[in-house]
Order: structure tokens, then C-alpha cells, then sequence
């Protein structure tokens, strides 16, 4: 009998609703379980007692409220490797990075990430 893989856990953090509604849809089409934040209590909530594969924070996110929030996310999930969205560098040291954030990138960048972790066999892989 074939042993069922559930899709890779990811927490989305994005600033505005419009842009959360966007990457949602992008992620869960990919096949992901995809929780989402949209304040730095929401992140807090979403860490206690969860696991999530990767960690994604949107371009839209401010540079100072980006910094509390990988703090934020370092406190709770120190292993989760966090990948920030962005137009030219990344805000916090330490973290993957992709340039910009259209569709094509965002999931090439999770899938990358999630290759590279043995535990884990995405569904979108």
C-alpha cells in the first residue's frame, strides 16, 4: 500500500489582503498546505505549536516589521528556513532570497528550498 505524503506546510506573510489573496491562490494551486499572517500577533499565533517547511515573507512586508518578524519566527521555528520576497536585497541576513515576486519565481524558490531538506517530498515536486 502506498503511504500518503501530505503536501509541505508553508506560513505566507504578506501586508495587504490583496496581495495574501494572490499568493495564496498560487501556493495552494501548487498543491501546499499554506497558512497565513498578515501582523506580526498573526505570526506569533500561527508558530505556537506548528511546523511549518518553509516560511515565506512577501515584498510587500515593511524592512523593520520583515526583522521582527524572522525574530519572531527564529523564536518559535529556529530550523524553518525563510524565504523573503523583494525587489533588490534582502532585509534580514541569513534567509534565501528571491528577487522580486511573480508566480514562476516564488514556486521554483519553495521547491528549491524543499529539495534540498531529505525529511520533506513536496507535493508540487
Amino acid at each position: 500500500m502506498a503511504q500518503h505524503v501530505l503536501p509541505a506546510a508553508l506560513l505566507l506573510i504578506v501586508a495587504t489582503e490583496p496581495a495574501l489573496r494572490l499568493r495564496l491562490e498560487w501556493l495552494e494551486r501548487a498543491g501546499y498546505r499554506v497558512r497565513t499572517a498578515c501582523s506580526l500577533k498573526e505570526v506569533d499565533q500561527a508558530c505556537q505549536g506548528q511546523i511549518f517547511d518553509v516560511v515565506l515573507i512577501a515584498d510587500s512586508v515593511e524592512p523593520r516589521m520583515k526583522k521582527a518578524i524572522g525574530h519572531a519566527v527564529r523564536h518559535h521555528l529556529p530550523e524553518a528556513p525563510i524565504l523573503q520576497m523583494g525587489r533588490i536585497r534582502p532585509d534580514m541576513d541569513g534567509n534565501s532570497f528571491v528577487t522580486g515576486d511573480s508566480r514562476e519565481g516564488v514556486l521554483q524558490s519553495v521547491s528549491n528550498i524543499l529539495q534540498r531538506r531529505d525529511e520533506i517530498r513536496p507535493a508540487a515536486i
